[in-house]
């Protein structure tokens, strides 16, 4: 299963190299656009910064999408079916270039904005790293779900789109969620980035110890394993998609 799922990987890997533009979602705009906004949301950039990331990082899960619709798009998805890779062997090998570069979305973000934009870690940067690793979880167990479950890759990109801005607008990560009216204030702590928001800003913002992020760790590993359960539930490795309009 092991060798299976690595040569899957190395060919989303060589099929990203190619067509970069996953790239420039997660990174190159952030960080254009954190010269405008890391100085001028409400909090500075220990705001702007990680909601900015966030906000993208979820605009980018129609790059999951896009690795399992291509493949019926192209009339290669039998090839996989009747391979004798297992369907836990096309999800790894699918996700696993992703993952490197949604984490080096943060991993470059961050030390860019230290630079550029004044950006203070005042906290435990190991809280950054594994609050960042644990959100990155979450989108991808997100991305994931929304590929089982969607039959169609315009489907899914609009669920991304309008997903984006509810999960991060409504979870206080652009704007300080005191502002916002009290029943959207309830139901922020749905949203992951409200979790990933308070971890953040709880170590860079509020000069938190590692004990400090724990909780909302915790609450994104938590939410990223239940996408991953209900993706085994739904996925149907025989399933037709419609990668075309």
């Amino acid at each position: 299963m092991k060798s299976r799922a690595l040569t899957i990987a190395r060919h989303e890997a060589r099929l990203m190299r190619t067509q970069p533009w996953i790239v420039v979602i997660l990174i190159v705009i952030p960080g254009l656009l954190l010269a405008f906004f890391a100085n001028g949301i409400v909090g500075g950039a220990a705001r702007a910064v990680p909601g900015v990331a966030a906000l993208f990082g979820f605009f980018g899960l129609s790059a999951i999408g896009l690795a399992f619709f291509r493949d019926h798009g192209w009339m290669t998805w039998d090839r996989l079916r009747v391979s004798r890779a297992r369907p836990i062997a096309v999800i790894f090998g699918k996700l696993t270039p992703l993952a490197m570069v949604f984490l080096a979305q943060y991993l470059l973000l961050f030390p860019l904005s230290w630079a550029a934009f004044g950006l203070q870690i005042r906290g435990s940067v190991l809280g950054v790293a594994l609050v960042s690793v644990a959100l990155v979880s979450v989108e991808l167990g997100i991305g994931l779900l929304l590929a089982v479950v969607c039959t169609s890759i315009a489907q899914l990109n609009t669920l991304v789109s309008v997903g984006a801005l509810l999960l991060v607008g409504g979870a206080g990560a652009l704007a300080p969620i005191e502002t916002f009216p009290g029943w959207l204030q309830a139901i922020a702590p749905v949203s992951p980035v409200y979790w990933s928001f308070k971890g953040f800003y709880a170590a860079i913002g509020e000069g938190g110890s590692l004990n400090d992020v724990l909780g909302p760790i915790a609450v994104l590993f938590g939410m990223a394993a239940v996408c991953f359960v209900l993706s085994g539930v739904f996925y149907k490795h025989e399933q037709r998609k419609t990668f075309f309009a």
